[in-house]
Parts: C-alpha cells; structure tokens; sequence
C-alpha cells in the first residue's frame, strides 16, 4: 500500500506532463502531422517529383537556349549537389539527346500534363493540412497554373546563375536572389493551389519555415550529396545515382510537410503568437474568400471566418483587414 500511494505523485506528474505536451504546440504539430500521414504525403511527392518533374526538367533544358541549360545545370549542382563523377554528364547528354531527336508540341503538352499529378498531390497536402475541402472543378486549373510558374522561376533562376561571374560579392547576390526566390516561391505556391481560401499573411510562416529548410537542405547537399552519388554511382550504377536522388527528395519534401504543419499549427495557435501570425484575433481569421464567392455571397467578404448568414463588409477583395 505504501508502495501504491508513493507511486501515485508520479503517475500524476506523468499525466500531467502527458497532457501539456499533447495540448502544447509540438503536441499539437505531432497529431496534425499524423492527421495528413506525413509518411505516406512525402512519399508520394519524392516518387512523382522523380517521374514526372525530371522529365519536364530536360524537355525545358533541350528546348531552351544553352545558357539556361547550363544555368539549370548550375541550379542542380547547388541545390541537388550533383556536381563531379559522371552524374551531371549523363543529365546534359540526355538533355542534348533529347534536343537532337526534336521536341514537338505534342509531346511536351504531355509531360506538362503529367507533371501536373505532381502538383495535385501536393495541393492534397494543403488542403488536408489547413483542413479545407477540395477546389472542385473552378479549381482544376491551378495545378498546371503551378507547373509553369515554377518552370518560369527556374528558368530565372538559371539565368541568374549564368550572369553571376564569380567572386565574394556575386556570390553573396546570388545567395540572397536564392532565399528571397525560395521565399516568393512557398508563399505563392500554397496561395496558388489552396484556390486564394487562405490569407496571405497567414502563409508567411509557412513560406518561411519552408524557405529556411530547403536553404539549409540545399547548403548541406552540396556538400554531401555529391560524395553520395559518387559512391552509389561506383558501386551500382546509374540504378544507385536514381535512389541517391529519390532519396534526397524524401528528405527534401519531408522538410516542405514539416513546414506546412509547422505554419498551419502556428496560425492556429491561441495567443499573442497566434494573432501575430494570422493578423487578426479572431481564431478563424485566417480564412480568405476568394473574389467570386464573395460576389456570389452578396459582396459579404470581409466576414470570412463566420458562415454566410453572419455581418459582412462590402470589400470584394476577399481579405479580412487586420
């Protein structure tokens, strides 16, 4: 009986340290990470990233102009850490293969349109991560929308990287166009796919924590992934410079979901945080709608966190002031 009561505090304290966890922001990141299945979500977004992006990736680099081919080549070297052995050889081989045998009209429509199952999957990310339902059809324009906007972003990308001539003070403008792009890039992505029904303000966490992760990600793999290419590459082949890259995008969109989470918990979260991140204190303040539901609603836009029978303003821009 001692022993029974003794043990009781402890029990207590467990309980008690179980429930703040559970009900604190990581616990509450942890369960909306289970809730998307984060596993199976960066999965899905690294094996179509590798089929159907890749292939977009040479059409671009046959059809274009060599400067931005071998920009996009520079852009992979920084950021994917294919640089040495024979790695970055085959792609331009195959790229130069690819422009030798033609590119037709028909053909690179087709890859676009694969290349769209990509940016669906990741739009399901969004959604199931700001719990939205889907677009439906006034929507189905917008994975495809993405794909060009973001071959656009890469192509200057590619030709940012082919002006700068070297040196500290080219590199360090090279370095700040890549965050401010990548910080451009995972705002309007999320805005694109989610069909406008989020806040720009309340993406900003997102788009930063997504941002400093691929940054990071990217510094780390140009230093370590080459010697993993190079070592896959002489012990099996062309077959194990695939799985280094299918490998290396698993870690990649690990860090894009985590970041999403991270984001969508933080405009969330009740407090002083909270209202920072959503620009509003109204917990559902982060809510945007677009312009032609607001018109069809009676111009009642401002009122974006109640139900249509609530108050609304008479601004059609379908943001909430703050």
């Amino acid at each position: 009986m001692a022993d029974a009561e003794a043990a009781k505090p402890w029990r207590t304290r467990a309980v008690r340290l179980y429930t703040a966890l559970k009900g604190g922001f990581v616990g509450r990141c942890t369960a909306r990470a289970f809730e998307i299945q984060i596993t199976d979500r960066m999965l899905a977004l690294a094996a179509q990233a590798f089929l159907a992006l890749l292939p977009l990736v040479i059409v671009v680099a046959a059809a274009a102009p060599d400067s931005v081919t071998d920009g996009l080549v520079d852009v992979l070297r920084k950021h994917v850490g294919l640089s040495g052995g024979s790695t970055t050889q085959n792609i331009e081989v195959i790229a130069e293969a690819t422009d030798e045998a033609g590119v037709t009209v028909v053909g690179s429509l087709l890859v676009l349109l694969a290349a769209t199952s990509f940016s669906r999957a990741l739009q399901r990310v969004y959604e199931r991560a700001w719990r939205l339902p889907p677009g439906g059809l006034r929507s189905a324009w917008r994975p495809l929308a993405w794909i060009i906007g973001v071959l656009v972003y890469f192509v200057v990308l590619a030709l940012t990287f082919k002006v700068s001539l070297g040196g500290v003070p080219w590199t360090l403008t090279r370095s700040l166009i890549t965050a401010a792009g990548s910080l451009v890039l995972w705002s309007w992505t999320p805005f694109v796919l989610l069909s406008g029904r989020v806040r720009w303000r309340a993406l900003w966490p997102t788009a930063l924590a997504t941002s400093c992760g691929t940054v990071l990600l990217g510094a780390f793999s140009a230093e370590y992934v080459p010697h993993l290419l190079t070592t896959n590459e002489r012990r099996y082949g062309t077959l194990g410079v695939a799985f280094a890259i299918e490998s290396w995008l698993v870690v990649l969109f690990a860090v894009v979901v985590a970041a999403t989470v991270v984001g969508t918990v933080l405009v969330e979260t009740p407090g002083r945080v909270g209202v920072w991140a959503r620009g509003t204190p109204m917990p559902e303040g982060w809510r945007r709608i677009p312009r032609r539901e607001a018109r069809a609603r009676g111009g009642r836009s401002r009122n974006t966190g109640d139900k249509p029978g609530g108050d609304g303003g008479g601004d059609d821009d379908g943001i909430r002031p703050t």
